[in-house]
């Protein structure tokens, strides 16, 4: 796993040891910041089921203002803070936050209107990226919200329809919904 572009292009970064992380690839990421373009730059960027924080570290690389890192896991955490000193990262740039995705998604008050995209990778038979989408749908977040992408695999248990504001991308066997609040009717493409 390694940064694929901004001021950390090319760091390798670490993974967390054991089966319960999966890290989204290089191929997803790369496709996925190429979804959020030039959006990323001075937005406070939300890792959420963090893993290694490859994520929240590849928006930072890009120019995001700050990043908050979410995982229950403390492994995770660890070797989240871990790549962040081999990168270099400014410690008012970040924050490490121990706590389930959607909970924490709850009780977070925003950023009074600032710009924020929300990155949520979380293990596909969790059942974590379904109530992700749900929640998203049906509203009622901080204001601010650029843009949010949940990825998921092929047999996510009980994903929600998608309607207005999502779109559906697949690489290979990962999935991503992107929601932006206020868009028109939902896109579905695939890469091969």
């Amino acid at each position: 796993m390694r940064i694929i572009a901004g001021k950390w292009r090319g760091r390798r970064l670490k993974a967390p040891a054991g089966q319960d992380v999966r890290p989204t690839t290089d191929r997803t990421r790369e496709a996925l910041f190429s979804i959020l373009g030039p959006q990323v730059k001075g937005c406070v960027v939300l890792d959420l089921c963090c893993g290694a924080g490859g994520l929240g570290l590849e928006a930072l690389s890009r120019g995001a203002s700050q990043a908050i890192f979410v995982d229950r896991a403390q492994s995770s955490l660890k070797t989240t803070a871990d790549n962040l000193e081999l990168c270099g990262a400014e410690r008012e740039s970040y924050r490490l936050e121990t706590g389930e995705a959607l909970a924490w998604l709850k009780r977070w008050s925003g950023l009074n209107g600032a710009p924020w995209i929300l990155l949520c990778d979380p293990p596909y038979q969790s059942g974590t990226a379904a109530a992700m989408m749900t929640y998203l749908a049906e509203g009622g977040l901080p204001t601010g919200l650029v843009c949010a992408v949940v990825e998921h695999g092929a047999r996510t248990p009980d994903m929600p329809p998608q309607g207005p504001g999502w779109q559906a991308r697949r690489y290979g066997a990962s999935h991503l919904a992107i929601y932006r609040p206020g868009a028109e009717a939902p896109q579905q493409e695939s890469a091969p």
